[in-house]
């Protein structure tokens, strides 16, 4: 996997939401969960949820959390596909990237190492660092023969407030978006910050765990492109990568020397970051703005129940 590629999922939506960041978005922008079709028909939806309230709209870091996939792909759209290309490239990306809306949603191929030095990143003062191998060389009587140290970038991908912006949001990731389990079922107290990931047809699942001196990356999947779970629910990242860094996680608690990594904290956002984040998770949109867009979106929803009654009656099971 070192060197093979895969559709890497959410895991690419921090960079998404990087990129708007740096194109002057502000993160308290708020985005509707109404599904959209762009070029060549094209109308992503939201996994699991087909209950949702298109009337709410979320702020960039509930959007971020939940991995909402209707938020991400407009933020991708308003950022435009070039510039979230080139943060990818500054973040250390060096594969090529479609240019195309569904990258959003990380449908273009990169390798584990890709991603993990995108990631570096967030908690190397913006600087995307290569990851290595081998520290240092020694003789049969300890002689060190040779040293090496990761190779980085000499300018930062984005700016200290932005960093300190991304920060916060992927920590509510873990906190109270998709990778809750950490907490709640791995009972880790860590300071935690990540991103799930799964992609097309539950090929792949992916997490990115990062913490202030530690990035870990973990995938599941198989070489064979054909292979897949049978279901999102033990397909997901959440569910199938999440618990390989959770278990790891544990065991490094578990020993003393490694208390730097696992006691370690994030520095706190800074009075000017914080205000920027203050604003209310969701809101609703005004009932004259829900009056007028209503009758589109239930024409919307009939063609969906007539396209689902007709898929049904064929025998064909709607795309979870």
């Amino acid at each position: 996997m070192a060197q093979s590629k895969r559709q890497v999922g959410s895991t690419f939506k921090p960079i998404v939401y990087t990129a708007a960041l740096e194109n002057g978005i502000e993160p308290c922008t708020y985005y509707s969960l109404n599904e959209v079709t762009y070029k060549d028909g094209w109308t992503p939806g939201n996994s699991g949820n087909t209950e949702e309230d298109e009337n709410i709209n979320y702020n960039m870091k509930t959007a971020l959390s939940k991995s909402i996939n209707t938020i991400a792909v407009k933020v991708l759209m308003q950022t435009g596909i070039a510039n979230v290309i080139n943060q990818a490239k500054r973040m250390g990306i060096a594969s090529d990237l479609p240019q195309v809306p569904s990258i959003a949603l990380g449908t273009a191929e990169l390798s584990l190492k890709e991603v993990t030095k995108a990631y570096t990143s967030y908690v190397n003062d913006g600087k995307p660092s290569t990851p290595y191998y081998i520290s240092r060389i020694e003789d049969g009587e300890g002689n060190v023969l040779a040293e090496f140290k990761p190779k980085e970038s000499e300018k930062p991908a984005f700016s200290e407030t932005n960093r300190q912006i991304m920060i916060e949001m992927l920590k509510a990731t873990v906190n109270e978006g998709t990778a809750t389990r950490l907490r709640t079922t791995y009972r880790l107290n860590n300071d935690i910050a990540g991103k799930t990931g799964t992609t097309q047809a539950n090929k792949d699942g992916w997490f990115v765990g990062i913490m202030p001196k530690l990035v870990a990356v973990t995938w599941v999947g198989s070489d064979d492109h054909r292979i897949g779970f049978r279901t999102t629910s033990i397909g997901q990242g959440a569910n199938s990568a999440l618990p390989i860094f959770a278990l790891f996680l544990q065991k490094l608690n578990e020993e003393d020397q490694f208390n730097s990594i696992t006691q370690a904290r994030f520095s706190p956002p800074s009075a000017s970051v914080v205000q920027l984040m203050d604003c209310e998770p969701e809101k609703k949109e005004g009932f004259l703005k829900r009056l007028f867009t209503g009758a589109d979106k239930k024409e919307k929803k009939e063609k969906k129940e007539k396209k689902g009654f007709f898929k049904r009656l064929f025998g064909k099971k709607d795309k979870n």
